[in-house]
């Protein structure tokens, strides 16, 4: 297994090397902790339009092989590298690095995960964002690492609810989840391997939905100390999206708590796989940052899908009442 020494040392994003010195507290210039600033200095921060990152992932259950804080280690590395892409592209232009908000909704319910309720999620952002607006902060860029749909358009909802208050709130990763768990990326991190994807393993990462190939080697590269090495042994769960169900038997409690192929991970394939993603997180925060895209344009799918709303019975209502009206016209 990958030493942390030398995972700290690889560079998976060109000149922003800095911004992932795990080993590190120190953030570099234009870039400030939320929670390290007094009062004065957060209103002149505001006052120069910085961008505000909220990092939010849950504690959750990650097979046998993998930290409960998997998804909230993703999130604060993807947090880092969303300041480095805007600092990148708009040098000029603060930003602060909220704490990590290390909960989530439609977890696992299994050992160790922490679930907390859809609405919770989108009220506490909302919050979170009316509260820094107060401030004069009108910029805000949610960063999460979980994939479960409720999260995903609880996020969503929240940025939604903001932008119609003239807080331009966009969640980056609602919709480069969705396409990454959609197999979208496939062609291009097979492009940025060394040597490309065969048949069986383009099937396989189509496939890798929790706790497996691509979370893993992200583990290898960021806190290989807290990956069980037994992952190497693990088989592979592969599932075809249309017939994963609530209780698909991989999943916990009768399964190991893992979908996907852990013991196709290395540090080589979590390299390929930042590459692209840094590359769609850049296109999605420089539209962000010109702010000329429709807010809409950065959702995920699943938000148009009235199921996975926090107000899905209102939904369910409408639908019951057009139904009934519908059968007493007919009857």
């Amino acid at each position: 297994m990958t030493s942390g020494g030398e995972a700290c040392s690889f560079a998976p994003v060109g000149t922003w090397s800095h911004f992932f010195n795990l080993e590190s507290r120190a953030l570099p210039a234009g870039v400030f902790a939320l929670e390290e600033l007094s009062s004065p200095r957060l209103s002149e921060l505001a006052a120069d339009n910085a961008v505000v990152i909220l990092p939010i992932s849950p504690l959750e259950e990650h097979g046998p092989h993998l930290p409960l804080g998997t998804d909230a280690i993703h999130a604060a590395y993807f947090a880092r590298l969303s300041a480095g892409i805007i600092r990148e592209l708009e040098p000029n232009t603060p930003v602060i690095l909220a704490p990590l908000i290390p909960i989530g909704t439609h977890v696992y319910r299994f050992m160790g995960s922490i679930f907390i309720r859809q609405r919770a999620i989108r009220d506490l952002v909302i919050d979170y964002g009316r509260s820094l607006a107060k401030t004069g902060f009108k910029r805000f860029l949610i960063v999460s690492a979980h994939g479960g749909p409720g999260h995903m358009v609880a996020l969503d909802e929240a940025a939604a609810y903001l932008c119609a208050r003239n807080l331009y709130t966009v969640s980056l990763t609602s919709r480069l989840i969705f396409d990454m768990l959609s197999g979208k990326f496939v062609d291009a991190v097979s492009a940025a391997l060394p040597t490309p994807l065969t048949e069986d393993e383009r099937r396989a990462f189509s496939m890798d939905y929790h706790a497996g190939w691509f979370e893993t080697a992200m583990m290898l590269y960021l806190r290989p100390e807290l990956v069980d090495p037994a992952h190497k042994d693990l088989p592979d769960a592969l599932v075809p999206r249309w017939k994963l169900r609530p209780k698909t038997p991989l999943k916990p409690p009768a399964g190991q708590g893992y979908l996907g192929a852990p013991g196709r991970a290395n540090v080589e394939f979590a390299t390929a796989c930042m590459r692209v993603l840094r590359d769609q997180a850049k296109i999605v925060i420089a539209e962000f940052l010109r702010a000329d895209a429709p807010p809409a344009k950065f959702r995920s799918p699943l938000y148009r899908i009235p199921l996975f709303r926090t107000n899905r019975w209102v939904w369910a209502g409408i639908a019951i009442a057009i139904a009934v009206m519908v059968l007493r016209a007919l009857l």
